[in-house]
Formats: C-alpha cells, sequence, structure tokens
C-alpha cells in the first residue's frame, strides 16, 4: 500500500464532494495499490477553514493556495476553485511536480487549457478532470458496446443537459454569470459534460453550428455568500449576466456521425437533465442521467417480435460497480461517481500510469467550446481545428 497525500484548493461544493470521495475510497475500494491521506486544504476564510478542515479530516489547512502547491508532502494537488483560477494553479502544481485532479471545465479558454496539457507533459505528471458523469458504470458499459461494434456504425448523437436552478430570476448573481470568472455560461458549466460524453462514446468533433440566448438579463448582487449558497435583497443593486442561459448546436464527428447537442441552466422543470441517444446501423443506446442505473438498448437485429428498447440495470458485470454492491439494480449516486472518479486518480498514481479523462481530453473538450462560443458570435459553422494549438502536433 501507498500513501497518497491529497492537498485540496477550494471548500465549495465541489471541494466537499472531492473530500467525501477520497475518505471512502479505501472504504469502498480498499487500500491497494495506494490509500488517499488528506495532508492539506486552502481557502481565504481563515475561521470557517479551520472549522471545515477538522470536519473533513485533513491534518493542516493554510489560506495560501501556493502552500498547497509547494508543499513537499503532498503528492496530488486538487482544484476544486472558479474557473478563471484553474490554469494558475494546475500548471504551477505540474512545475511544482504534482499530480493534478482538477474540476472541469479544464479552464474558461482553450489556449489556457493547452498550457495546462504542456507543463503537464513537461512534468510527466498524471491528471485527471472532474468529467465526474463519465465514470457512471453506465457509460463504461455504452463504450464497450460501441467499440465492440455491436450497434454498428454511429450515425447520430443527441445530448442534452438542462436544469433549471437559475430559472428564478430572483437568485442573485454568482461567479458563474460572470465572463472573466466562468467563461462560457450553460455551455461550459453544464454543457461541457455532454460534449464530454460526445467524445468518449463518439469520438472527437470537428465542426461545430450554434445559437444562444441570454433570457435572464441582470440580476441581483448577493449580499453574502457565492455560488449556489449566495443571498440577496431584492431591491439590491443589480448586475448584467455576461455569459449565456440556453445554448444549442450542430456538430459533425471526424468518423462522419452528426448530432445536436443543447443545454440550458433556465430548463424549467430539469433537476439534472443530462442525457443522450446513440444511434447506429445496428442499434441504439438512450440514457438520463435522472435515471442513471438505467440504460435503454435497443438491438436492430432482434427478431421482429421482439424489437424494442429495453432497460439494462447497471450491475456488477459493469465496470466500477462490484465495489460497491454484489446485485444488480441496487443503485448508485452521484456521489459514487466521485469515488470512483478518486480511486482512478489514487490508482494510476499509485501504479505511475495514466488514466481518463485527463488534461488533454480536456483540453479538446475546452475546444469545441471555443468553437460553439464563435459560432454563435460570428454566426458560421467553425472547425475545431481553428483553435489547434503547438500541443496539437
Amino acid at each position: 500500500m501507498k500513501d497518497i497525500r491529497i492537498g485540496l484548493i477550494g471548500t465549495g461544493g465541489m471541494g466537499k464532494a472531492h473530500a467525501t470521495a477520497f475518505q471512502n475510497v479505501p472504504l469502498v475500494f480498499g487500500n491497494e495499490p495506494g490509500r488517499p491521506v488528506l495532508e492539506i486544504v486552502a481557502d481565504v476564510d481563515a475561521k470557517a477553514l479551520e472549522r471545515w478542515a477538522g470536519e473533513f479530516g485533513f491534518a493542516r489547512w493554510t489560506t495560501n493556495w501556493r502552500d498547497v502547491v509547494n508543499d513537499p508532502r503532498v503528492d496530488v494537488v486538487d482544484i476544486t476553485t472558479p474557473n478563471a483560477l484553474h490554469a494558475e494553479m494546475a500548471i504551477a502544481a505540474a512545475q511544482a511536480g504534482k499530480h493534478i485532479y482538477c474540476e472541469k471545465p479544464l479552464a474558461t479558454t482553450s489556449a489556457d487549457a493547452a498550457r495546462i496539457v504542456a507543463a503537464v507533459a513537461k512534468a510527466g505528471v498524471i491528471s485527471i478532470v472532474g468529467f465526474n458523469y463519465l465514470k457512471n458504470p453506465a457509460q463504461a458499459f455504452a463504450r464497450q458496446m460501441i467499440e465492440s461494434g455491436e450497434l454498428g456504425d454511429i450515425t447520430l448523437f443527441r445530448g442534452t443537459f438542462d436544469q433549471d436552478f437559475l430559472a428564478n430570476p430572483d437568485i442573485p448573481f454568482s461567479w458563474r454569470l460572470d465572463r472573466a470568472q466562468a467563461g462560457t455560461g450553460a455551455l461550459g458549466d453544464l454543457g461541457s459534460h455532454t460534449i464530454a460524453f460526445a467524445q468518449f462514446l463518439v469520438g472527437d468533433i470537428v465542426e461545430v453550428c450554434g445559437l444562444n440566448a441570454t433570457k435572464i438579463n441582470e440580476r441581483v448582487v448577493p449580499d453574502a455568500g457565492s455560488g449556489y449558497a449566495a443571498t440577496a435583497q431584492s431591491s439590491g443593486k443589480m448586475r448584467s449576466v455576461e455569459n449565456e442561459d440556453i445554448m444549442e448546436f450542430l456538430i459533425r464527428f471526424e468518423n462522419g456521425a452528426i448530432g445536436t447537442i443543447g443545454t440550458s441552466r433556465i430548463g424549467v422543470g430539469r433537476k439534472l437533465g443530462l442525457g443522450y441517444e446513440i444511434q447506429g446501423t445496428r442499434g441504439s443506446l438512450f440514457y438520463t442521467q435522472e435515471r442513471m442505473n438505467e440504460i435503454q438498448l435497443y438491438r436492430h437485429t432482434d427478431p421482429d417480435r421482439e424489437k424494442g428498447y429495453k432497460t439494462i440495470y447497471i450491475g456488477p458485470e459493469h465496470p466500477g460497480y462490484k465495489a460497491f454492491f454484489g446485485l444488480a439494480g441496487i443503485g448508485l449516486g452521484y456521489n459514487d461517481q466521485k469515488i470512483i472518479e478518486a480511486h482512478d486518480l489514487i490508482t494510476a498514481v499509485a501504479l505511475g500510469k495514466p488514466t481518463q479523462p485527463d488534461v488533454r481530453f480536456a483540453y479538446q473538450v475546452n475546444k469545441v467550446i471555443d468553437a460553439v462560443d464563435v459560432s454563435c458570435r460570428e454566426r458560421r459553422w467553425v472547425r475545431v481545428s481553428e483553435f489547434d494549438t503547438d500541443v496539437d502536433q
């Protein structure tokens, strides 16, 4: 057994999810080949941070994130801060020889994402990016079906990610609505997960054409808190929303498949409306995260009297599930995906082997985001290769 010491930057909702995941890795998967140790955590509010560190079992805490990066006892730097801070922190961590765990999107621009890729490659460190929905055993099964050719040639991908967490116009302004802090809006925050599904299951997207809209143009500046926890007075100062509420775009894949991706952060009635339909010449798949322990499979090769979608319940035959339960259909939850993600990272670091989705995978997602953003502004089809950099060579 090898101890892998974790330095976490950021104690918001995702910081909590990551800390909880690391705590549970040994309980679910055991201590081999590596065991996460919560070494140090960083955030800006010293009083709250001291209490938080104690609650989650971190040995130490600091209000300076560079203390985490430069700590010789830290093996992995875990970044759960707002998007605009990812690049500086990840590059500094790589330069310090630390392995990297970073929330998505990797950066606010593909140019910054490329800088991270270059730094990670130069340092030879291991990385993983928090596209946690890919860690649902249903997605490993879907990929197996596609790669085996059981669905035939893939012809169409339709993907969505709609939520209504910002549908109420009285919800205050947060960093997610600030172009400098977040980059794009619904596209980067939610749509990046759908792009990741498309990339993981079907292949690289080469061309896009998008249309977006911002329907709630102003929000009140919060009195206290940030992100989902912010509070505000309805009579407070207003601030303009700087990125989109809704995004829809057409896609063309390198392998010739086509499709669409749509996302909304004001999608009334949708709580976790992340899903896809993948059609092939011999079969199709349908999946929604709101029923994350099921996937619908259609085989066109079945006898006519048996044709139709059938429900497959995720179980121990699907990669990642067996460590939790020995029977199918019991069901995993959101945080279990994070436990699998953290376990994959710990195993990769302990064995010195790469894992996915790494920063290069995330860089490709960032390029698609940039291409869609430009397509909306310039009202044209945009090739993803327009955002290639030296790391693509």
